[in-house]
């Protein structure tokens, strides 16, 4: 053994134990710069919920400062971190029982209380007799992941819930996902579909490169929308509106497309019903005011540029609101129906039949050429409507009154046209058997005549324009004065005294009738008071009813209210009403006339023999006087079925027990012949006309 024996190699052992060292510190350096820079947070844990050691990323992770402050503050893990405590619990039972948890994911509350998801891997160490010494894993905040998971979750769920057919295609065009409402909309089956082109248009109703054109554009401006016809899966065509959205990658190239399609079949019909409510009579179906003029100033145009002649023809039909009020709306409906049937088979294609409102027609022929063309319809129109219609089981007459105009011959703008048009009806409404009448200047001028007219009498009662004449009512046999009837008179301004004849249908027909009548009704039985007042013995005083009255529901209480405001003696009021305004609806009249009975005012019907009365319902009537139309009187004598009506009017009176007044008496001749028949009392010019209030006076006064 040599000098150094054993010594020899120790140099050697310590070289060898410090290299040793140092590569055990480089490995600790690098475990804590691996433990304390790992982006993962990394522990070690005591059994029983403590820390025994943490990364800076978990102290991170969890919202602490530090390390530190998350060993210090988190003492009970189950308590403290863990949402559900359970979690924990199944967390360590996998740990004892399997030695190693992998993927465990639990919700977890960090240091400021917000709930954040994480993942842990974990194994247990365990000491050489098999006891657990502590816990060691990693966490990773995986939150964002989860959210993300729960969006695809949730768009995954719209793609497969939304009402829309939804198709995923790739960058070749070629299908790659649908969604149920596509095939439920198309009838297609997805595995027939998936990695083919979509086939979506309808064959022959666009061109064959529609959707390559429609997806180039997607790829050029990023999007494209639009409607067309898609075709099911057995061929048949229906309206889609598609919208066509591209998926980009991140360096923006583009992946996919997702093509959206919705079946708007009803969406259409609903366009198509507003659109039809907009332009067309729902009752008739015809054209309605809006469109009828929208045509009216396209024929106007095409007249002016092309040097071309139309026609409008206006319609108002004579007897629909007797039909309407004596049968029923549902009648009135079913009449303007059949109307508009039978107005259709008059005109020619190219022609418009319209409905302005309630009983007003139109026809407008926007080429006539030259001649009569509108003469011509008119009639073919009246020979079509001359037919009865058959309405609840009854037949009943309704003939128009029909004004033509011309255009540009008349005028050359849509509302000048109508006017001409409207001037010419009402021409022809007057004109007794003619139905129809084409419009002249002289008419135009009326119009605009009665448009003043009408103006005038709406201020003309306030103005105190109006008077009221009495024409005495005598006894038949004495010639004793027994009564009067109070007749309007109009005084104007500048045109003198307007016939009532020129004044009383436009007061009716624009329903300045009711103001007038409750003037006349009021005025007349306050002249009433005050003669008698003076000592006149006046039995009554007569007051026309006019038909728009008679319907009117507050007429009871107008002839009350003027009862009351005079103090009449209601037996001295006769109230004279046409045969007409009690035939549209006899029942409501019986009960109008009942109502007026009991008042006890006097009743009459005026005009007796022009109407159409059921003797039926005259035998019911509570009435005192039939009025014999001076129609009848004027010809008594010359006239044998005169006299014959006279006679028999009379001879009904006795047997009914009504009183009996023969009205436009001129000569002696008719007073004797009606006195010798019975007729109880007489009025007409024989006796006197009509005077006013201060003559009337010293008439009675002579008497």
């Amino acid at each position: 053994m040599s000098a150094a024996g054993p010594y020899a190699e120790r140099p050697f052992s310590e070289a060898l134990l410090a290299a040793q060292l140092a590569r055990l510190r480089d490995s600790e350096a690098q475990y804590r710069s691996i433990f304390e820079n790992a982006q993962e947070g990394i522990y070690q844990t005591t059994p029983d919920g403590g820390y025994l050691r943490v990364n800076q990323a978990l102290a991170r992770i969890y919202g602490y400062p530090s390390p530190d402050a998350l060993i210090n503050e988190l003492t009970d893990i189950a308590g403290q971190l863990y949402v559900d405590a359970e979690s924990r619990d199944r967390f360590k039972t996998i740990l004892e029982t399997d030695g190693l948890v992998r993927d465990f994911e639990a919700r977890i509350y960090r240091r400021d209380g917000a709930i954040i998801c994480i993942t842990e891997n974990a194994r247990c160490v365990r000491d050489a007799a098999g006891a657990i010494r502590y816990y060691e894993g990693t966490v990773e905040d995986i939150t964002d992941r989860k959210r993300s998971e729960e969006e695809i979750r949730l768009l995954a769920k719209v793609f497969e819930s939304v009402a829309e057919g939804i198709v995923l295609l790739d960058e070749a065009g070629d299908v790659q996902a649908v969604n149920p409402a596509f095939m439920t909309l198309t009838e297609a089956k997805g595995e027939d579909l998936k990695g083919k082109p979509l086939r979506l248009v309808a064959d022959g109703l666009h061109e064959k490169d529609f959707m390559a054109r429609a997806l180039a554009a997607v790829r050029e401006h990023g999007w494209w929308s639009g409607e067309m016809m898609a075709a099911r899966a057995d061929g048949t065509a229906f309206p889609a509106e598609i919208s066509i959205t591209p998926v980009r990658a991140p360096d923006g190239s583009l992946t996919h497309s997702v093509v959206k399609v919705a079946d708007v079949s009803r969406r259409k019909q609903d366009e198509e019903h507003i659109r039809f409510h907009a332009f067309f009579d729902t009752l008739t179906r015809l054209p309605n005011r809006r469109l009828v003029l929208d045509r009216m100033e396209a024929a106007l145009a095409a007249a002016h540029d092309h040097g071309r002649r139309g026609c409008v023809l206006f319609l108002d039909l004579d007897r629909f609101k007797a039909v309407n009020d004596t049968l029923g709306h549902a009648a009135g409906d079913e009449l303007l129906r059949l109307v508009a049937r039978r107005l259709r088979h008059c005109v020619r294609p190219t022609d418009t039949v319209g409905r302005l409102g309630g009983d007003e027609f139109v026809i407008l022929v926007p080429d006539c050429g030259p001649g009569n063309i509108g003469t011509y319809v008119a009639e073919k129109v009246l020979y079509n409507m001359s037919e009865p219609f058959s309405l609840t089981g009854s037949e009943q007459f309704c003939i128009p009154s029909i004004g033509i105009t011309y255009f540009p011959d008349d005028a050359a703008q849509v509302e000048d046209v109508l006017r001409c048009a409207d001037a010419a009806m009402y021409h022809a409404k007057k004109g007794g058997e003619r139905r129809y009448a084409v419009y002249t200047p002289s008419m135009g001028r009326r119009s605009a005549e009665l448009v003043n007219l009408e103006n005038d009498l709406r201020l003309a009662a306030a103005r105190g324009e109006l008077e009221l004449h009495y024409q005495p009512k005598v006894d038949a046999t004495t010639l004793k004065l027994v009564g009067a009837e109070a007749l309007v008179r109009w005084r104007h301004p500048i045109h003198g005294m307007i016939s009532p004849a020129n004044f009383i249908p436009l007061a009716e027909e624009t329903g300045l009738i009711l103001s007038i009548g409750r003037w006349v009704l009021r005025t007349a039985c306050r002249q009433l008071g005050r003669w008698r007042a003076r000592g006149f013995d006046l039995a009554s005083v007569s007051v026309n009813v006019s038909a728009l009255q008679f319907t009117d529901p507050t007429f009871a209480a107008t002839v009350q209210a003027a009862l009351d405001e005079t103090g009449i003696d209601p037996a001295r009021l006769d109230l004279e009403i046409t045969e007409t305004a009690m035939s549209d609806d006899v029942e409501r009249a019986l009960n109008m006339l009942h109502t007026l009975k009991d008042m006890g005012v006097t009743l009459s019907i005026d005009d007796f023999g022009t109407g159409y009365s059921s003797l039926n319902y005259l035998k019911t009537m509570p009435i005192d006087t039939l009025k014999i139309d001076q129609s009848f009187v004027r010809d008594v004598v010359a006239s044998a079925k005169d006299a014959a009506i006279a006679s028999t009017i009379i001879t009904l009176a006795h047997n009914l027990g009504f009183s009996v007044v023969a009205e436009g008496v001129e000569t002696e001749d008719q007073a004797a012949f009606l006195r010798d028949r019975g007729c109880h009392y007489l009025q007409g010019y024989w006796i006197s006309r009509p005077l006013r209030v201060p003559d009337f006076a010293d008439f009675m006064a002579g008497r």
